[in-house]
């Protein structure tokens, strides 16, 4: 394992953002954006699922929300592949980025689980009227994954 991962580091790609003053930190910032971008369109809809802005139809708030989180997540997926090959060995080693990861997986599961269930049935519930428990929770559960996220993502600056 140790070779596989000094490989994805000696790829010129690991090497150009560990030599060059300006390419891990533009990558950073690319990662950063993406990722608010991610958060907030999750957040936006998580918060309408626990039952605030009734009048605002989940399904157009979906259907609006959803493409630009998808694709900001694929940037921010790019964006932290990229970033992970300057430095493989130390965020494979490092306990704060497994459990971002872990995190990002069961976040994935539950929006997964509730766009596959749930949400396909909202028409009943899609204005007005009141949310269902289990989506109430399974929205609740995302927003504190996702914060979950953001802070092992801050932590790992500092481990």
């Amino acid at each position: 394992m140790t070779t596989a991962l000094h490989a994805v580091e000696a790829t010129g790609v690991g090497r150009y953002l560990r030599e060059s003053m300006w390419a891990f930190p533009i990558v950073e910032t690319i990662h950063i954006g993406a990722f608010a971008i991610v958060v907030g369109s999750i957040v936006v809809l998580d918060l309408r699922l626990v039952g605030l802005s009734r009048r605002l139809p989940v399904s157009r708030l979906a259907a609006h929300v959803l493409p630009w989180t998808l694709a900001a997540f694929l940037v921010a997926a790019a964006s932290g592949l990229t970033m992970f090959t300057a430095h493989a060995s130390d965020y494979l080693g490092n306990r704060v980025f497994m459990l971002k990861m872990g995190l990002i997986l069961a976040a994935g599961i539950n929006a997964g689980l509730l766009h596959a269930g749930a949400m396909r049935a909202s028409g009943g519930w899609d204005v007005e009227a009141g949310v269902p428990g289990r989506v109430r929770v399974a929205a609740a559960l995302s927003i504190a994954l996702w914060f979950s996220v953001i802070a092992c993502g801050r932590f790992l600056a500092y481990t």
